[in-house]
């Protein structure tokens, strides 16, 4: 993945959005690596939580 990094530890998957650089903000590459990475999180029966984490100081642009 581009994106996103995973990582397994148990039972717990943490999915770490990597793109400080535009405070982590979604765009269409993304959003298909988020739908990948839940669709074969799902399809296992050894991960039973999902942490959802992001590298710098914001998961996604503030909305005003």
């Amino acid at each position: 993945m581009k994106y996103l990094q995973l990582t397994v530890q148990g039972d717990v998957a943490t999915l770490c959005l990597n793109r400080p650089e535009v405070r982590n903000a979604f765009n269409d590459e993304v959003i298909a690596e988020f739908t990948q990475a839940f669709a074969g999180l799902g399809a296992r029966e050894d991960v039973r939580c999902v942490v959802l984490a992001a590298q710098g100081q914001a998961f996604v642009p503030e909305l005003t």
